[in-house]
């Protein structure tokens, strides 16, 4: 959590001094881990993240999001959360009618209900496709998860909206 307030906190100078607004994102996420093991709750969960972005220049931003998942394909008396934290620099690459952006970072993994989880580190790419005064956003983010015993492979698809 120190990490993220300094990134958040270098970042909202970098950007006070540009002038340029921060960028909010919410959106819904699907989240795995790509094998059975003990740190986190196995099987695909549905979730919720915000995020909020602050750029430093035309194509670097700082970020600073946080998700919350719900393990309830096994029904509603097994359920399980996941609270994820995440800070991560973004990066746009050059387009025209589209932002085709790369992302990577540091986070934490925390079971609410249930032991397990770790810090992660994790990168990917996305796509936000500009509508009138908002953009639509996809977005694929895998991490490493770093369990007390093992390395865990998590897969994140994204989508939503950045205002």
């Amino acid at each position: 959590m120190r990490a993220l307030t300094l990134v958040l906190l270098l970042a909202s100078s970098a950007s006070a001094q540009r002038s340029a607004p921060p960028r909010y994102g919410v959106g819904f996420d699907v989240t795995t881990a790509l094998y059975n093991q003990d740190v986190l709750p196995s099987g695909p969960s549905l979730g919720l993240r915000g995020r909020v972005a602050l750029p430093v220049n035309a194509d670097i931003s700082v970020a600073g999001s946080v998700g919350i998942n719900a393990h309830i394909f096994g029904g509603t008396a097994d359920a399980s959360y996941v609270l994820n934290p995440q800070t991560s620099l973004i990066v746009t690459l050059p387009g025209d009618t589209s932002a085709r952006y790369v992302l990577g970072g540091f986070g934490v993994f925390l079971p609410i209900n249930g032991g397990g989880g770790g810090p992660s580190i994790h990168l990917g790419a996305g796509l936000a496709i500009p509508l009138s005064e908002a953009s639509f956003f996809v977005e694929a983010d895998p991490s490493l998860v770093f369990g007390e015993d093992s390395v865990v492979p998590i897969l994140a698809l994204r989508g939503g909206v950045i205002f």
